[in-house]
């Protein structure tokens, strides 16, 4: 599998975006060539897991991501970093990163297992405790990368607002023939979700994806 190459998946030709050992991202491929989801700013990534997509797609030739795709979508970055399972995000204010970084610590993570973020915008989206997407917020800097430290440092600000002190963990209902069944999904991330005004988005969730949670039955209560 490479950036670009077309696969007939679901009766339609998708073009690969990005990728890792867990995820693909992929958009449909118009007639005359070009990606469906070109004319927008805002995108929310199509995204399967890999296992599925390769028991279930069929590579139809290869291809290459322009360079404005590239410009755009920035399939360098990671579609996920700074997953965590040890901690939860936290209601209360860190004021700084020197509390940060000993906060961290304290819980045996340190700024050599963080991973920087080079791009120097990013969309961040924090999501409620049942899982709601709740207002970005745009995180900028001058030297053309976030420090995985100021990165996490700032999500857990953003985050805290829709944190309860007592739940120290995401949710997710649904209906079921007897009743409804709750999955409970603890640990911290960031996972990329798609282009917001045409910059990076990443969602803050748990230490697996939304998209693993909801294959995993294992996550049941």
């Amino acid at each position: 599998m490479n950036l670009g190459d077309i696969y007939l998946c679901d009766g339609h030709q998708n073009k690969i975006l990005m990728f890792d050992d867990k995820e693909v991202f992929t958009d449909i491929v118009n007639p005359d060539n070009t990606l469906r989801c070109a004319k927008y700013k805002t995108v929310i990534y199509s995204r399967t897991h890999r296992e599925f997509f390769n028991k279930n797609s069929t590579f139809t030739r290869t291809s290459e991501v322009t360079a404005r795709e590239i410009e755009i979508h920035k399939p360098n970055l990671p579609l996920r970093l700074n997953c965590f399972k040890e901690i939860f995000w936290s209601h209360e204010e860190i004021y700084d990163i020197h509390n940060f970084t000993t906060y961290l610590r304290a819980n045996n993570i340190y700024e050599k297992h963080l991973s920087n973020l080079n791009t120097n915008k990013v969309v961040i989206f924090p999501l409620g405790q049942q899982l709601s997407i709740k207002k970005p917020v745009l995180l900028e800097n001058s030297v053309g990368f976030f420090s995985g430290i100021e990165l996490l440092f700032r999500c857990f600000q953003i985050q805290r607002e829709y944190v309860k002190k007592e739940k120290t963990y995401f949710s997710r209902f649904r209906l079921i023939r007897v009743g409804r069944e709750e999955k409970r999904l603890n640990g911290i991330g960031l996972y990329r979700s798609g282009i917001k005004g045409n910059i990076p988005s990443y969602y803050l969730g748990g230490y697996v994806s939304l998209g693993e949670l909801e294959s995993d039955d294992s996550f049941i209560v």
